[in-house]
């Protein structure tokens, strides 16, 4: 796991626009910096392979709690009560306390000899309660799941989704996407693929991204892009979308 950034990372986090920026400053004087945080979005979607992301997670753990809420949120406004989540025992710790944070009945199944998934013990485990499925790929073992897109197709088959924590995402990043792989929410943990320092109470990122059936319910403000009459851009702050979980930082 990456610990340190980069020096001259932390030189550009040193600038004037970004230290001195105040949360409560109007949009008009902090346009640079929404327009990084548009860009680096738009970024992210291309490496996940996914439809949208959004930077408002602080930490990888809180990024899983964020697509975990979402996953409900999309349940439920389908008028579906799921409260399983399933994930394997080679899964990362923050896995099952994300699930049970989000009120979530977590659902341990082994893994193979091999260390896989044990896709006989998935399909027992899945149900119409079933929220989710969490999948590290490679996982904590550091093999990759090589019937990852079957392990997609019986996950969606039950109308559940399949969620990718992006602990080990720098093992394939480049060569393929968790979007290609099947996955509906994916979390970046940038202090282990990019450059964002762990712990230490440094400022801590856990982007996710979504589907785009899923990209209703991410949390707000959203950044919006907008093109005026004259060709000039201007970037704002989204607050009002009817499915949103809500502000989570």
């Amino acid at each position: 796991t990456m610990k340190y950034n980069p020096k001259f990372s932390e030189k550009m986090a040193s600038l004037e626009g970004f230290a001195l920026t105040h949360p409560m400053q109007p949009v008009d004087m902090v346009q640079g910096n929404l327009e990084l945080i548009y860009e680096l979005e738009k970024i992210l979607s291309v490496i996940g392979g996914i439809e949208a992301v959004t930077l408002q997670p602080a930490a990888g753990a809180h990024g899983e709690f964020t697509g975990l809420l979402i996953a409900r949120a999309f349940h439920e406004a389908k008028g579906e009560e799921r409260d399983e989540v399933i994930l394997p025992d080679t899964a990362h710790g923050t896995n099952p306390a994300s699930g049970a944070m989000a009120g979530l009945k977590v659902i341990e199944i082994p893994s193979e000899g091999d260390g896989c998934v044990n896709i006989e013990a998935l399909e027992a485990a899945l149900s119409n309660r079933t929220c989710a499925f969490m999948l590290t790929n490679p996982n904590t073992l550091g093999i990759f799941e090589r019937r990852v897109r079957e392990i997609a197709e019986k996950v969606h088959a039950h109308g559940a989704l399949l969620y990718y924590d992006g602990a080990n995402l720098n093992a394939v990043m480049g060569k393929t996407t968790p979007g290609k792989m099947g996955f509906d929410i994916v979390h970046f943990n940038l202090h282990k693929t990019f450059g964002t320092p762990h712990g230490g109470g440094g400022p801590g990122a856990g982007p996710i991204g979504v589907t785009k059936e899923l990209e209703k319910f991410l949390p707000v403000p959203r950044v919006l892009k907008l093109v005026k009459d004259d060709g000039s851009i201007k970037f704002d702050l989204h607050h009002k979308l009817p499915y949103t979980i809500g502000k989570i930082h």
